[in-house]
């Protein structure tokens, strides 16, 4: 999967919420991220089974670690195909809505977990009504591979700022 083509499908999936409700909670903005996602991402994606799915949890017993991503795109891991679960992985979300710098950290920490333990190559992180990224709180080992956005409406139009660490 093309990283480029990925993250353009992202931001055109993040700048079609304009609806002023879905900005005020996080899971409602989740909820119609996915829906615009799946218009934009099959094309993206290799005909090979891989999937868009939201808060899959991750268990210490397979996955080496106890986290609840918001979104994540995958190919589900088949013994058949896969060695282990570290294969098949394209990408890992996780939303904020109107994050603390606390509150980023804590989600940066858990994409650079999930990027170093299930090697997601990427990591994206969306804080929900904000045009803050707090992109200098993302952990040095961990740059390079997540990208953040913040995004809000202003005035009735989306207002997005991306920002590559």
């Amino acid at each position: 999967m093309d990283t480029e083509t990925l993250l353009a499908a992202v931001r055109a999936s993040l700048e079609a919420i304009e609806a002023p409700r879905y900005y005020e909670n996080e899971h409602g903005f989740q909820g119609q991220l996915l829906v615009e996602l799946s218009k934009r991402i099959p094309a993206c994606l290799p005909p090979d089974g891989t999937v868009i799915e939201q808060e899959h949890q991750k268990t210490l017993a397979n996955h080496g670690l106890n986290i609840r991503p918001d979104i994540i795109i995958h190919q589900p891991f088949d013994p058949a195909f896969h060695t282990n679960r570290r294969h098949g992985n394209f990408a890992v979300f996780e939303l904020k809505r109107r994050a603390s710098g606390t509150e980023a950290a804590e989600d940066f920490a858990n994409l650079a977990a999930m990027l170093d333990l299930l090697q997601y190559p990427l990591g994206i992180f969306i804080n929900i009504g904000s045009q803050r990224t707090h992109a200098s709180l993302v952990p040095a080992h961990a740059r390079g591979r997540i990208v953040i956005y913040a995004t809000s409406l202003v005035a009735g139009h989306v207002r997005l700022v991306e920002e590559r660490t």
